[in-house]
């Protein structure tokens, strides 16, 4: 196990009825005016806009709001929202949300706290130093990023869907209800729960064999995640069901499991999900279900133990060499995919066999880039040919 340092400031509220809580958080920090974030039909659906706004209008703060924040949220939309904050009257971000809304948020209040244009962060053309403070609801739970200090983005224009990280980013407080995401869509809460996997398996197999503790710790949360999601399939307004998903939206992509490992994790599949979003718009947690097996084929042969590992500690498969552990644990993964009805190939997401190597050129951008191990873009091509 590594050194290491973890911080995680963000107070986290969780249960029923807790939107109201945020009141006394918002006063006793003089917060006089908010920006309310959020994204459409989904965050009124839920009642969290209704509580939200209520709760804002009894303690009396003004709000004024920015709404219609996509899945792979816009640039154009973080720049509207900064526009809106400097324009006067606002003293913290709220957003009401999913994972694109936080994410949405934390880029406003970066960029309202800078006089240059707030992709420079996202280029790396400038370093965050300052931002507002956010105070959240949300409502989808998948990314972790109503407590972690990640924001990531898409710009059409460049064609980029990248990240920016900074200590100031971490929302003040989040304020988790379950009872939020009893009205998602099916597919939402199969995707959200794919993403909340991918964020523990980016960290069990990135080839780490020092850090068993929190292996296990993931592990553990993987075997739940699959136990989850089809039942609350079944079950959509099952109030333990969902506050087990939230806890571990919360827990995966948050830092707490990166403690004491060589590196973040891998997040190879991340990356190259990224690509598909913003090239195609497919859904975040439908490009890992497709990339993260193809990725794990292509590498399985010359790195078989953390993938034999997982077999063993998930899918409970014993028999075997490493090499034949570690396919077969990369198989019930691809099967557990399809039996919650998530693609596993690019062309379920409308990608076409022309389309792969410019997938892969944006991917790659000539870099390279991997834990597990280091992809060159050839790599990367031949994990998106696989993954077709």
């Amino acid at each position: 196990m590594e050194n290491f340092y973890w911080h995680n400031p963000t107070a986290l509220i969780f249960g029923k009825d807790t939107v109201k809580e945020l009141a006394e958080r918002l006063k006793a920090d003089g917060i006089k005016g908010v920006l309310l974030v959020f994204g459409g039909k989904g965050t009124f659906k839920s009642g969290a806009y209704a509580q939200a706004t209520d709760m804002l209008n009894s303690a009396g703060i003004t709000f004024s709001e920015i709404s219609d924040i996509k899945a792979n949220p816009l640039i154009d939309k973080v720049r509207e929202g900064v526009a809106r904050v400097k324009a006067g009257g606002i003293d913290a971000i709220m957003p009401v949300g999913g994972g694109s809304v936080f994410d949405s948020a934390k880029a406003i209040a970066a960029g309202s706290c800078y006089s240059g244009d707030v992709w420079d962060f996202f280029e790396g053309k400038a370093k965050i130093t300052k931002a507002l403070p956010i105070y959240g609801v949300l409502t989808v739970s998948a990314s972790s990023s109503e407590v972690n200090n990640i924001a990531v983005v898409s710009n059409p224009k460049s064609e980029h869907k990248t990240s920016i990280t900074s200590p100031v980013l971490y929302p003040k407080v989040s304020v988790i209800d379950p009872t939020f995401q009893f009205t998602l869509p099916e597919k939402q809460t199969v995707y959200g729960g794919v993403d909340i996997i991918a964020h523990v398996l980016e960290r069990v197999l990135d080839g780490d064999e020092g850090d068993e503790l929190m292996d296990e710790q993931g592990y553990a949360l993987i075997r739940t995640m699959m136990r989850v999601i089809p039942e609350l399939i079944e079950n959509p307004k099952d109030y333990d069901l969902r506050a087990e998903y939230a806890l571990a939206g919360a827990m995966g992509h948050c830092g707490f499991f990166s403690m004491g490992r060589k590196a973040r994790g891998d997040f190879s599949s991340h990356r190259m999900g990224h690509s598909i979003s913003v090239l195609f718009g497919a859904a975040h947690g439908a490009t890992l279900s497709v990339i993260m097996p193809a990725w794990a084929r292509y590498l399985y042969e010359d790195n078989p133990v953390p993938f034999a590992r997982l077999g063993e500690a998930v899918f409970d498969i014993y028999e075997g060499s490493d090499e034949e552990k570690a396919l077969e644990a990369i198989e019930a993964l691809e099967d557990f995919f399809r039996d919650i009805n998530t693609p596993t190939t690019l062309r379920e997401l409308g990608v076409k066999e022309e389309d792969i190597e410019r997938l892969a050129e944006n991917a790659s951008r000539g870099q390279t880039f991997g834990v597990l191990s280091r992809l060159e873009p050839e790599d990367v091509l031949e994990i998106f040919k696989l993954a077709y």
